[in-house]
């Protein structure tokens, strides 16, 4: 039967996952929960098969052939047993979903993680204690007649599963909020958001499946009688037309087998940003592509500034200072000269390329890099301990902040050599980390704030400024997924905020 041998191919899969360490703590609970699934309905076809009440109506709701279930009949596991198993594999099959969703939607930390795992799987070990057989066994010979009912315990169970119930759809219902919240949040890579929108598509398939056949469960599956010394098992309730029941083995073993896939193409996705051998491509706006015409021009001027900075660095040998600022002027014209040259390296191609990159260290060499423009400057640069990865073209991603930085320089042009001040700081939200560069220059108005992304717009004359840098930087950044924004009180300073999806933390 199909069930059965998907149950042998799941645990074939799993154990090739695993050994190939293609995993997650996710990746790890959705496994169980596809297991348990499967062992679930496996225990339900078998006590099916063990119940009189639906052996000539059992190929209608499985398609189960008479063979099959005779030889399901005389298995040697008793209803006891199927009954334990059963409750057991349904909490699991519950936590697992919950607990895998939790951890696909947020970062958690190793020992917050404890608590939560620990708080939602303690109902689910209540449960499998009170519906067991046994429990309630000695429940009902301990309770009747001297303090209850047998229809005061009967009433007590049936109002426990009502709350049960009620928590185990709660349960459902949240792994589904945030498995659909962590496809949301995902950062915008084409590789990272397919994988995780196939597994969102079989988790959600998989938990609705299982609501259909197993809404109810676990409920209490026996009837006691202390007078006769007798118990007596319950059948199992199938709602709905026989003939769905039919495709449901089948529905869920294809939904099992393609979230475990997709488990594995999103595990080896995140080992290999772990590894930074992911690369993917990003379309950029055209607006780039104008420095191709001037990219050999600029390149020769360039050249020609720097011959002629070595002349006057001759002529000055007895001015140290005026040395000084034409070696700046001659370093930064090699710079920009350097940076030409990437580019018509690069081909001039309109795409970037995007691959795991550490945060930190990329603005670590930036600072480094633009250590002369901001060394009468005090620079605050706080970062995270630990490091944050992004998914960026270094080139690209540099040249927007190097450019928001520059501005940051040139707006405290105006302020007093000892208080000019620059602030760098990361703040970690979810899987987004924050960059915040904020100076405390002059500042702009509010009307001239709400144009500084657009082409040519300058706050700076135009003569020499043309009004694209700011411009780039958000076409830059959007088209790495994240997002860009400024604010500024004039006469206070400015800050910008850059939005980026975080990989790994």
């Amino acid at each position: 039967m199909v069930i059965f041998f998907v149950l042998i191919l799941f645990i074939v899969i799993a154990v090739f996952c695993l050994t190939q360490q293609k995993y997650t703590k996710a990746t790890l609970f959705m496994l169980l929960m596809g297991f348990s699934f499967l062992v679930v309905v496996s225990c339900i076809i078998t006590y099916l098969s063990k119940d009189a009440y639906y052996y000539y109506s059992l190929d209608r709701y499985f398609g189960i052939s008479k063979e099959l279930q005779n030889d399901l009949v005389f298995l040697p596991v008793s209803r006891y047993v199927l009954i334990r198993v059963f409750n057991v594999f349904t909490m699991v099959f519950l936590y697992a979903g919950l607990a895998s969703a939790i951890y696909f939607a947020f970062h958690i930390l190793p020992k917050r993680g404890v608590w939560i795992l620990s708080l939602i799987a303690l109902p689910c070990i209540l449960q499998v204690m009170i519906y067991d057989p046994s429990v309630y066994t000695a429940f009902y010979y301990a309770m009747y007649p001297d303090y209850m009912t047998a229809q005061g315990i009967v009433t007590l169970y049936e109002s426990i599963h009502k709350v049960t119930w009620t928590l185990n759809t709660l349960y459902i219902v949240a792994g589904i909020v945030l498995i659909i919240y962590a496809y949301c949040d995902a950062p915008k890579v084409r590789q990272i958001r397919s994988n995780i929108l196939m597994i969102v598509v079989t988790y959600v398939s998989v938990q609705i499946t299982y609501y259909y056949m197993n809404y109810w469960a676990p409920d209490l599956m026996v009837k006691v009688s202390k007078a006769a010394h007798f118990i007596s098992f319950k059948p199992i309730n199938l709602v709905g037309n026989p003939s769905i029941y039919t495709l449901l083995p089948y529905l869920a073993g294809v939904c099992v087998l393609l979230s475990l896939y997709s488990i594995y193409k999103y595990a080896r996705l995140q080992n290999s940003i772990r590894n930074q051998e992911t690369v993917t491509s990003q379309n950029i706006d055209s607006a780039l592509l104008t420095s191709r015409v001037f990219s050999h021009y600029i390149k020769n001027e360039l050249l020609a500034i720097m011959a002629q900075t070595e002349f006057l660095e001759s002529m000055c040998e007895k001015s140290p200072e005026v040395v000084e600022e034409i070696q700046v002027i001659e370093q930064r014209c090699r710079k920009v000269y350097d940076r030409l040259n990437v580019i018509h390296q690069k081909n001039l191609k309109s795409q970037m390329e995007l691959k795991p990159v550490p945060l930190t260290e990329l603005m670590d060499k930036l600072l480094g890099d633009m250590s002369m423009e901001l060394r009468d400057i005090q620079l605050n640069y706080s970062k995270p301990q630990k490091p944050l990865t992004i998914m960026a073209d270094s080139y690209y991603f540099s040249q927007a902040i190097e450019n928001i930085m520059s501005n940051a320089v040139d707006a405290l042009k105006f302020v007093p050599d000892k208080s000019r001040q620059i602030d760098v700081r990361m703040n970690v939200k979810n899987k987004w980390v924050e960059l915040i560069i904020q100076d405390n220059g002059t500042g702009m108005e509010e009307d001239k704030l709400e144009h500084i992304f657009q082409p040519f717009y300058s706050s700076k004359p135009t003569a020499t400024n043309w009004g694209m840098g700011l411009s780039l930087c958000h076409t830059i950044i959007t088209s790495h997924g994240g997002k860009i924004h400024a604010s500024s009180t004039q006469g206070e300073g400015s800050s910008f905020h850059i939005v980026m999806p975080l990989l790994l933390r």
